[in-house]
């Protein structure tokens, strides 16, 4: 077991950094001038000079002799043979020549020993007295003077950072690359150059903040950009006296990578010699708490730092037990529950993951976040932040309280401006206010708002096949259907009618399954069940038909290939359908929902990634799991339903065209032709964003559709081989390639507004337009395409295919 050093050490630090002029050319000598070997023989005079800062390098990496003296970071414990140790405390290890002493947290000299200086290495460990130590990295070096040398030398004042007086572009100012060796250090804008110093002192006692090479030389140039981005927001460079910011990257662009490198870096260092962070909370799903437990320690080692996961045993309460601990996750749930205790400890930065569930300043999680002592916050979203202004305002009020004012003068200045010039009705004068707040309120707010899409990183990932297939309803599915709908079309108009709520869940029911509906305890359907049942043969799990024919044939084909699935359902009733069906197929899966503990789905995903798992299946709730999951042991996804807010389906369907992902990938959204299921989707790509006059996600109950918009919604249409594509007025036969000039077809909704993004990234959510743009397959079906889907034996079930590759990128 490891322990990371804690805070203490930071004297020692700052200590070295008063000795040591800290600049780019000294932080890149570190990477040229590896440690000597302990064989290797070296003569004391050799040892540079202390004001030679071109040599200060090889004095940290020198070998301990003479006057050489050396601090090490160490974990203190009982002696003990066991063989995992328990580590109790943090220390330091001072060494000159062979001498050595054990110092504990707060610099209190424990013992004192002699030592092979050759010896000590990362990792060594050693027995002093009753005490056991293990070296956890080497501090610093600093060559002490002689008795007569301390009355000539007199110790140089520290170098103030060198700025220039232009201000330099963000990335380039910031990444200082060797050319020999190939790393890059990735240096913090300076503090200095970004503000208007009232007192020179501040200026001149600055140095540089420099990301541990164990991270930079892993971050991609887009992450690296992010993290100098949120640097910059957090110490209140952007905006004076403002400290929050909105990371709004795409999905697996790797928000929290660098967010993790932020945190660490000032948790370790500051401009001014010392740590920026004492202590950082990050607040997350449930079902991601141990995701970021785990990216910690992929990254960092728990060597280096262990955060505190509050969960059902770890109360927050014992969080600062432990000298070290100086991360804690906890979940948005837990952290409710235990509003008393957080709110106890002070901390100096706050991460939101999945951010926009804080939309609605109103819930309780929200109110609690606000109430927090803390300037510094950093919110995660990959959503993209659209339509409502409202939303929009509650989240930078969040991380920036005040900046934009009260909202009734925000809504009075900007939003009720730019949402009449939304109106098709609107005059000239009013469309051109409108564009102008809008600019304003962009301008506004881009300083603390950074938004890349997956275009981003395209180039590091495989090809993605991404196709959407058009299943057929069996003649069963098809009556059961039709009476469903007959049903409510002859009590609409009485008292007696049937919630349309009702409906839309019974019809899904039968796309999926019919057994599904069967199943079904509403009592409003019980009649139309009993009649049903009597008069027709009843279909049962073992029945295939429908898209779980199709899932059923790809389960058979993928038993004879090295690739695993990922089967998504938004309802758990499904997934037990499903599970049956790998049953019967006599297929090893993994199932993750919302009844999966915290401490399970770790373990379950990391198993499922593995190569050596026989698992060939995980069977995943959209709901539960359908959000930061890393999926990329498998490279085939079937999403067998469909939410009504398409970045739901987007974030499913994410999971595993991800960093990691070796394979080229097949993504496959299910859709019965004409029923419901088309009209869900048609919903979704004939607008920029879905509104509340559409569904609130989470609720049926905001459900608003006219009469007419009920019946077009319950229309079963059989005469077609995709009502989705009979939309596109599209006359092709096969493939068609469009003319790539196409407009998007301006949409007006009183709240729709992609108020974030540039033109060229707003049109996030799929369109029909973008879909004229897929390849177009229908009957009969190409052989290629078929096959490449695992569909050969079942062909004749898909009326329609629409397709769309990214090809990976070849230097």
């Amino acid at each position: 077991m490891y322990r990371k050093p804690s805070t203490s050490f930071k004297q020692s630090v700052k200590s070295a950094e008063q000795t040591f002029v800290r600049n780019t050319s000294t932080i890149l000598n570190l990477f040229k001038k590896p440690v000597k070997d302990s064989n290797e023989a070296v003569q004391t005079e050799n040892v540079p000079n202390i004001k030679d800062e071109n040599n200060i390098a090889s004095v940290k990496n020198s070998p301990i002799i003479g006057n050489n003296k050396v601090t090490f970071n160490v974990v203190i414990g009982k002696r003990s043979n066991r063989k995992h140790k328990i580590w109790e405390d943090d220390g330091t290890l001072e060494v000159i020549g062979k001498q050595a002493v054990l110092k504990d947290a707060e610099g209190n000299v424990i013992q004192r020993t002699t030592v092979n200086p050759e010896t000590l290495e990362e990792g060594f460990r050693m027995c002093i007295s009753n005490k056991e130590i293990e070296i956890i990295d080497r501090v610093t070096s600093e060559c002490l003077p002689t008795k007569s040398e301390q009355e000539k030398i007199i110790e140089p004042p520290p170098k103030k950072l060198k700025t220039s007086n232009s201000k330099s572009s963000l990335p380039l100012a910031s990444l200082h690359k060797d050319l020999k060796l190939g790393h890059e250090s990735l240096i913090m804008p300076s503090i200095s150059e970004s503000k208007e110093w009232t007192e020179d002192a501040v200026s001149e006692n600055e140095i540089e903040v420099s990301v541990d090479a164990c991270l930079a030389n892993i971050l991609r140039p887009h992450q690296r950009y992010g993290v100098i981005f949120l640097y910059e927001c957090i110490m209140g460079m952007k905006v004076p006296n403002y400290f929050g910011a909105i990371l709004a990257d795409d999905m697996g662009l790797g928000k929290t990578l660098q967010c993790i490198t932020v945190i660490w870096t000032l948790l370790k260092k500051g401009p001014y010699r010392r740590p920026i962070l004492k202590n950082a909370l990050i607040v997350t799903p449930s079902s991601l708490c141990n995701n970021w437990n785990k990216e910690f320690k992929n990254w960092l080692g728990f060597h280096r730092i262990c955060p505190y996961v509050v969960d059902g045993k770890n109360k927050p309460n014992a969080f600062k037990k432990q000298i070290r601990n100086s991360v804690m996750i906890i979940s948005y749930d837990m952290l409710i529950r235990c509003e008393e205790e957080i709110g106890q400890i002070n901390f100096d930065l706050i991460v939101c993951d999945e951010g926009h569930r804080l939309k609605n300043s109103n819930i309780k999680a929200a109110k609690i976040l606000t109430s927090f002592n803390c300037k510094r916050k950093i919110l995660l979203t990959g959503t993209p932040i659209q339509n409502d202004l409202q939303e929009f305002f509650t989240l930078v009020d969040f991380v920036n309280s005040g900046i934009l004012g009260k909202y009734s003068e925000f809504k009075s200045y900007y939003e009720n401006s730019i949402v009449s010039s939304q109106c098709p009705n609107a005059t000239s004068q009013v469309v051109s206010l409108g564009r102008e707040r809008a600019n304003e309120l962009q301008e506004k707010t881009k300083c603390f708002i950074l938004r890349r899409t997956q275009e981003t990183i395209n180039k590091y990932l495989p090809s993605k096949h991404e196709l959407i297939i058009f299943c057929r309803l069996s003649d069963e599915q098809k009556d059961l259907y039709s009476q469903v709908t007959d049903s409510w079309f002859v009590k609409s108009s009485s008292d007696n009618s049937i919630p349309h709520l009702t409906v839309i869940t019974a019809l899904k029911k039968i796309c999926n399954h019919p057994e599904l509906f069967y199943n079904d305890k509403n009592e409003l359907l019980s009649d139309l069940k009993r009649d049903k049942i009597s008069d027709a043969r009843r279909i049962t799990m073992k029945d295939y038909c429908g898209k779980v024919s199709i899932v059923r044939t790809i389960l058979r084909n993928l038993k004879n290939t090295n690739e695993k699935l990922v089967l998504i359902s938004y309802y758990t009733q499904t997934l037990d359908l499903l599970e049956n069906v790998c049953n019967m197929e006599s297929l090893e899966f993994l199932r993750l929902d919302g009844s999966t503990t915290s401490n399970a789905r770790l373990q379950i995903v990391e198993r499922f990634n593995s190569r050596t798992d026989s698992s060939k299946v995980f069977l995943l709730s959209a709901k539960a799991g359908g959000v930061g999951l890393n999926l990329p042991g498998a490279s085939r996804l079937i999403l067998f339903d469909s939410d009504w807010n398409p970045a739901s389906d987007s974030q499913a369907m994410a999971r595993i065209w991800r960093d990691g992902q070796k394979k080229d990938v097949h993504i496959i959204r299910l859709l019965t032709t004409g029923t419901i299921e088309e009209k869900i989707f048609q919903r979704q790509i004939s607008k920029a964003g879905l509104s509340e006059t559409i569904i609130d996600s989470k609720s049926f109950a905001s459900l608003k559709l006219s009469m007419s918009e009920l019946k077009d919604l319950f229309t079963l249409t059989t005469d077609t081989n995709s009502s989705t594509h009979d939309l596109m007025k599209c006359s092709c036969n096969g493939y068609t390639e469009m003319d790539e000039s196409l407009e998007e077809p301006q949409q007006k909704n009183d709240r729709e507004y992609q108020l974030l993004l540039k033109d060229e990234e707003s049109k996030s959510n799929l369109t029909i337009n973008q879909l004229l743009k897929w390849e177009h397959y229908q009957q009969p079906i190409p052989d290629k395409i078929i096959q490449e889907i695992m569909l050969s034996e079942i062909s004749d079930n898909i009326t329609f295919i629409l397709k769309h590759s990214i090809l990976k990128k070849m230097d």
